[in-house]
């Protein structure tokens, strides 16, 4: 059977120090370790609460869908593992340095419950994929997953030091020119 990939990253404004990001960032780190079935619920919950209270202060955004989706999966998990393994440098334009990427990925089978109810949230016409009502409605979907199914997760909070941040103007420049202004 076929998986399904499903990605989601939103580009919040959440400097260093700020109390929501201390919370996601340790909420993330929980994700680290295997939990259990009966915990990943509660996890993915507290994620997608975080984020729904931090979406009006998220100015970029990217999700996907793909069907036949292992190496879409992989390779996110490995872009990001590679780029928070490569030292981190600063805007050197002086632009405030004040956003972080938060990244959600998830390996689902196919035509199970868990890649209906993303695919159903999914199927937009593109005029809605940029609209922050869209975003809202993805993130909603990640704690109604059915966990005993996913067969991977990933969560990330980038730059990952608590004192680091990206400007807005690093996040619509090379490399991450696949963020969409969210609408």
């Amino acid at each position: 059977m076929a998986d399904v990939f499903f990605g989601l990253q939103l580009a919040v404004q959440s400097p260093p120090g700020d109390p929501w990001r201390l919370r996601l960032q340790s909420v993330v780190r929980a994700h680290v370790r295997d939990l259990p079935l009966a915990d990943q619920r509660g996890l993915w919950g507290s994620i997608a609460n975080l984020l729904l209270q931090a979406l009006d202060r998220s100015a970029l955004g990217f999700w996907d869908f793909v069907p036949n989706g292992r190496s879409e999966y992989d390779d996110w998990v490995q872009g990001i593992e590679d780029d928070s393994a490569e030292p981190w440098r600063p805007d050197g334009t002086g632009a405030r340095m004040d956003h972080v990427l938060v990244s959600a990925m998830f390996l689902l089978p196919e035509h199970e419950a868990s890649a209906e109810l993303v695919g159903a949230a999914c199927d937009l016409p593109e005029s809605d994929w940029r609209r922050r009502e869209t975003f809202r409605r993805l993130v909603e979907t990640l704690p109604q997953l059915d966990f005993a199914s996913v067969r991977g997760s990933a969560a990330y909070v980038t730059p990952g030091g608590e004192r680091l941040a990206f400007s807005l103007r690093e996040l619509q420049g090379e490399g991450y020119d696949y963020l969409l202004r969210i609408e």
